[in-house]
C-alpha cells in the first residue's frame, strides 16, 4: 500500500507540474534568448525530483535513479544550449509544515529546501554535469503546488529553471 501511495504521489506531482504554468523568466527587454529560455523552462518544469522525506534533504535513491534515467539527458542538453548570461537554477521546495525560518530546534523550511537543492546540485555534479552553469537555491514553501494540500509530501521537491546569471 505504501508503494502504491508513493507511485500515486509521484504521478500526481508530475501531472500537476506538467499542467501548471510557470511564470516566464524576466529577461531584459529585447533579449534574443527569451524564446529559447522559455522553451527550455517548459521542458524543465516537467521533470522535478520528488519523493523527499519530511524534513530530509537526502535524495531518494529509487526516485533519483528513475529521474536520472529519464531527465538527466534533458538537463545535459539544456546546459549545452544555455545562452550566455544564464544558468540552470536547481530550486528546493518544502511542504507548508513548520516555520520558514529557524525556530528553536526546528531548522526552518528555507534551510531544508536549500539543503535539498544543494543535494540534487551535488548529485548532478557527481554525474559529470557542468557545475559552472548551475546554481542552487532554497525557497521553502513559497511555491506550493496549486490544488494540493500545503502539508502534502508532493510539495517536497526540487525543480529546475533557466534564470539570468547574477
Amino acid at each position: 500500500m505504501k508503494k502504491i501511495s508513493l507511485v500515486f504521489a509521484v504521478i500526481l506531482v508530475m501531472a500537476m507540474v506538467a499542467c501548471s504554468s510557470t511564470p516566464e523568466v524576466q529577461q531584459p527587454a529585447g533579449d534574443p534568448n527569451i524564446a529559447l529560455v522559455n522553451a527550455q523552462n517548459e521542458q524543465l518544469e516537467k521533470i522535478p525530483v520528488t519523493g523527499f522525506a519530511y524534513k530530509s534533504a537526502a535524495v531518494p535513491k529509487q526516485d533519483w535513479d528513475k529521474w536520472a534515467t529519464m531527465a538527466a539527458p534533458v538537463v545535459t542538453e539544456i546546459l549545452n544550449k544555455l545562452p550566455e548570461g544564464y544558468v540552470l537554477q536547481v530550486t528546493g521546495h518544502t511542504d507548508g509544515s513548520g516555520p520558514e525560518d529557524p525556530v528553536g530546534n526546528k531548522p526552518g523550511n528555507i534551510k531544508i529546501s536549500t539543503e535539498r537543492a544543494k543535494a540534487v546540485y551535488n548529485a548532478l555534479k557527481a554525474k559529470g554535469i557542468d557545475s559552472l552553469k548551475m546554481t542552487y537555491k532554497g525557497i521553502g514553501s513559497s511555491e506550493l503546488l496549486p490544488g494540493v494540500d500545503p502539508r502534502d509530501g508532493a510539495n517536497r521537491r526540487v525543480t529546475f529553471k533557466v534564470v539570468p546569471k547574477k
